[in-house]
Order: C-alpha cells, then structure tokens, then sequence
C-alpha cells in the first residue's frame, strides 16, 4: 500500500489525538498534528504531507479557513475540513478556498476514510489535467504557426505566440477579442461559414496589414468544436503564405 502522509490540523487535543489513532488504525501516515493556522504552515513546510485535515475553528490569527487558502496557493496540497460547525457563511467562506472535503464531527472511521480517498483521487487527477494541459500548450507555443481558439461566445480564450507574431500584434490584443466585433473583418465571413455548417472550412491567402507598410497574406483551418450537436466554440489556425507576401506600394 502506498504511504499516504497526512497532516491534522485541530485545536483540541483530545480530539487531535482521537483523529491521529482513527487516521493510523485505517493505514494512513500522521506526519504531525498543528494546534494553530500559523503552527500548520510551519509543519507543512518542515515536511509537506500529502494530505490536511483541517479543523475550521482555530485558535490564534488564523482560522481554519484562512489556513487552507494559504496551504492550497503555497504548496497546493489538498485541504478536507473536519468541524462541528456547519452554518451556511461558514460553508461559503469554505468554498472560495476549493477544498476536497467537508467533515461534520462527530464523523465514523468509514466516512474519515472514503472522504480522503476522493481527496487523494480527486487531486491525483486535477495534477494529471494540469500537466496535460501545460503539455499541450508547450507545444502549441513551440510552433511557428499561429492557433487560436473561442469559446461558445466566440470569444478568444487562447493564443499562441505564432498567432501573435503572424497578426503583428500582442496576445493582449487577442487574447479576450470577440471574433465577429473587434478581430479583423476579412476572416469573419469564414469563420461564420465554418459556424454555421459546424464543418472545418479552409480560407486562403487573406491579406492582413502589418507593422512598417506590410502585408501578410494568411491561410488555415477553421475547425468547429461540436459537442452533442452544439457549437462549443472554435480552433483555428494560421500560416504565411511567403510567396504572396509584399510591401505596400
């Protein structure tokens, strides 16, 4: 079985010890237990667990809560709250701070155990997301071509460096843009071609002004994201196309 190390964040010592004898009893690691926000921080970062249980209701500067935002943003450590307490502000406070959990006390062994294991699987598979999603997009900005995408508003959400370089602009300026108000008139009547018929369209040789009297002509696909029958936005794609490069006379 694999070494599951858990940190128990409680204020009250008998029932910190009553939580550290559950958590050992069901095969789990107690790397500590932290009496207060600030002393939990400092646990973490003597030896950072792999789970928190963290009681809301602490003694000293910081609650639970408070605790738990700083531990997420810091070390990104899932956080399962353990309290008696459960009034509707406090869940809400609880909320912002994204946590894998909610224990209500008094809690059975069984409940402690399937709420971590989600925890564990929950943050195992946000990390594989996260990764995936960082994998891809290193890849997309190591290419010399430009791809954009826009969401089902057909709003830019995405914008490599290609696209950047290929537009003669910055991501600012693209990144956020709706594609039929403010980016370039030229490209909205296929984009609104490939929206409609929900079929990759590919336009060709489009000119596009640029710094210094330039002018680019660019070519790519326009590539519908269909879900369920639904348009959920849009991949497109940039290149130049050299040989119909020119300066403006």
């Amino acid at each position: 079985m694999e070494e599951i190390n858990v940190l128990v964040v409680e204020d009250e010592s008998i029932i910190a010890e009553d939580i550290r004898r559950t958590l050992i009893k069901l095969g789990y690691t107690v790397t500590a237990v932290a009496s207060s926000g600030e002393m939990a921080v400092k646990k973490v970062e003597e030896r950072v667990p792999d789970l928190v249980m963290m009681d809301i209701v602490l003694k000293g500067g910081m609650d639970g809560i408070e605790t738990a935002k700083q531990i997420r943003s810091r070390f990104n450590i899932p956080v399962v709250y353990l309290t008696a307490f459960s009034d509707e502000k406090i869940l809400e406070r609880a909320k912002i701070t994204e946590p894998f959990g909610y224990i209500i006390k008094p809690f059975k062994e069984r409940e402690l155990k399937i709420n971590i294991e989600i925890a564990l699987y929950k943050h195992r598979a946000e990390e594989r997301l996260k990764e995936s999603k960082e994998f891809y997009e290193s890849v997309l900005e190591g290419i010399v071509n430009g791809v954009w995408v826009t969401d089902k508003s057909d709003t830019i959400c995405y914008a490599n460096k290609g696209t950047e370089v290929l537009m003669g602009t910055n991501l600012e300026q693209i990144v956020g843009v709706k594609v039929l108000l403010d980016f370039p008139e030229i490209f909205r009547p296929y984009y609104l071609k490939a929206r409609e018929t929900m079929q990759p369209f590919y336009y060709q040789a489009l000119p596009i002004s640029v710094k210094e009297g330039k002018q680019k002509y660019l070519s790519g696909w326009l590539i519908p994201r269909v879900k369920n029958g639904n348009f959920e936005g849009m991949i497109c794609t940039i290149e130049s196309i050299p040989k119909y490069d020119k300066v403006n006379s």
